[in-house]
């Protein structure tokens, strides 16, 4: 193999598919990456079995041929290097030769029959997506995703398309994070179910650029792919039982509290730094026209603060995980936030003041 490739699309290329790779796997071959020479043009592509990335890119090719690299070391290599035309020489024994102005360096290369092959890409079912709403979609939901392995149907966001929308779902068992939007193909679009983990949804993220073209999703198998331009994510999916999601959100009630966003943001924020590391719950007492937030830490000392918001009923105390809530508030652009629950023993309802389209269902802490 013989490539010239520009510097600066190298490294844009690379950072994405080494995100991926597995630096302390057991099988050394799933710390490289693949690069692949061919008449078509040079690919990139770097795997850990669960999730893949594979990226084109323009270069100039000498000389055909692939060879595996450690993926870690050469985008450092190639990141340091100067805006200049890179050379990659591979030779018969897959020594590797860089070069770039007055910068030279080898490696050693592994052969391509040893590493992961990329799996079949063709499927049905395909949806289209604005980049920004799928974006948007994730924002709203990965906070939410499970971190505990044992509940592994959990750890994966779950997405849906139906006849007339699409959802992402996400939850950990204490609260659920739901977001829907009307199907970009109508009525009669194409539907699937996937659920996916979370790494390949954070790297979804990455890789669908902001001014690029709409993201496709389809379904291969038991993977999940996904394309955007020049950048393929395949993901394997999670062989699980999402919970029954629509038994959870509850029916909203009488007890609508409506509260400014930057205001309980701050007000949570206050509070919550007296309590540290720990995971106690933050007291929320409402009361017609307000709202007092208490914190306590039994070795430090204790936090209040009082803001308003618009609520008629009784008044109640109840207590919520305060992180929950502003990873939420951190999601939503809203300048109220409604809250609405039975009592204090149910789960609350969070949601932008005005939209039914997403919310965050989270459940009580005793106080």
């Amino acid at each position: 193999m013989h490539i010239r490739v520009e510097r600066n699309a190298f490294v844009d290329a690379l950072a994405p598919v080494q995100g991926v790779v597995e630096a302390k796997k057991t099988l050394p071959i799933l710390s490289h990456l693949l690069l692949e020479a061919s008449v078509n043009g040079l690919w990139l592509f770097g795997t850990d079995l669960d999730v893949g990335i594979r990226r084109e890119l323009e270069a100039e090719i000498l000389r055909p041929g692939a060879v595996a690299l450690s993926a870690k070391k050469l985008y450092e290599i190639v990141r340091e290097l100067p805006e200049a035309s890179v050379e990659l020489q591979a030779d018969a024994d897959l020594q590797v030769a860089i070069h770039c102005e007055r910068a030279s360096f080898r490696m050693k290369g592994l052969p391509q029959e040893e590493f992961p092959s990329l799996p079949n890409l063709k499927g049905d079912g395909e949806i289209k997506l604005e980049t920004q709403i799928f974006r948007d979609m994730l924002r709203k939901t990965l906070f939410a995703v499970s971190t505990d392995q044992t509940r592994y149907a959990l750890t994966g966001v779950l997405l849906q398309v139906q006849a007339g929308e699409v959802r992402m779902v996400a939850t950990d068992g204490h609260r659920l994070a739901m977001v829907r939007i009307p199907h970009p193909s109508g009525e009669h679009g194409s539907t699937l179910e996937a659920l996916v983990p979370k790494k390949a949804m954070v790297e979804a993220a990455k890789i669908t650029r902001e001014d690029g073209t709409e993201v496709r999703m389809w379904l291969a198998q038991n993977q999940l792919i996904l394309k955007q331009e020049a950048s393929t994510l395949v993901a394997r999916m999670i062989d699980g039982q999402f919970p029954n999601y629509d038994q959870v959100i509850p029916t909203p009630g009488p007890n609508k509290i409506l509260i400014g966003r930057t205001a309980l943001q701050g007000a949570l924020r206050r509070t919550s730094a007296i309590i540290g590391e720990r995971t106690t719950a933050t007291e929320f007492e409402f009361r017609p026209g307000r709202v007092f937030v208490s914190c306590v830490n039994m070795d430090i000392g204790e936090a209040h603060e009082e803001i308003e918001a618009s609520y008629t009923g009784e008044g109640f105390k109840v207590g919520f995980n305060a992180r929950y809530i502003l990873e939420f508030l951190g999601a939503i652009d809203s300048a109220e936030v409604s809250v609405n629950m039975a009592d204090p023993l149910s789960p609350a309802l969070f949601r932008p003041a005005g939209d039914d389209t997403y919310g965050c269902v989270i459940m009580p802490m005793r106080i």
